[in-house]
């Protein structure tokens, strides 16, 4: 057995294996940093939760309408406005003609991730 395992691979019909060699990459722009001006029409998905629950299938099958159900969050607390998922900031619902929108109080800092920090913007954004 051993000598078939250190054998001749061609001899067993089965294909030596070489490693492969990549060319060095390039930096465009002797590696200065992209403008974020580049990205400016490139569409992503906004969202706002305003609070979670976790329910078995069978408490959600058992929903109909007129149920209620109770999220995680306080109507006092501020609510998360979300970029592709990831927590970018936090707000107050407003309401404006006959929409809501959400008046961002505060932009989550890069370090936190999604954790509530950073600056008080004050501005308010439509949501659909």
């Amino acid at each position: 057995m051993l000598d078939q395992i250190t054998g001749n691979a061609e001899e067993a019909g089965v294909p030596e294996a070489h490693p492969v060699e990549f060319p060095q990459a390039s930096r465009s722009r002797s590696g200065a940093a992209i403008p974020l001006e580049r990205f400016a029409d490139v569409s992503i998905e906004i969202s706002v939760e305003i609070g979670r629950v976790t329910m078995s299938i069978g408490e959600l099958m058992q929903l109909g309408e007129g149920a209620v159900v109770e999220l995680n969050r306080s109507v006092s607390e501020p609510v998360d406005i979300m970029a592709q998922g990831v927590r970018i900031a936090s707000g107050e619902v407003v309401v404006i003609e006959d929409r809501f929108a959400v008046r961002i109080t505060e932009i989550a800092s890069v370090d936190e991730g999604r954790e509530r920090s950073g600056r008080s913007s004050g501005t308010a954004a439509a949501v659909r």
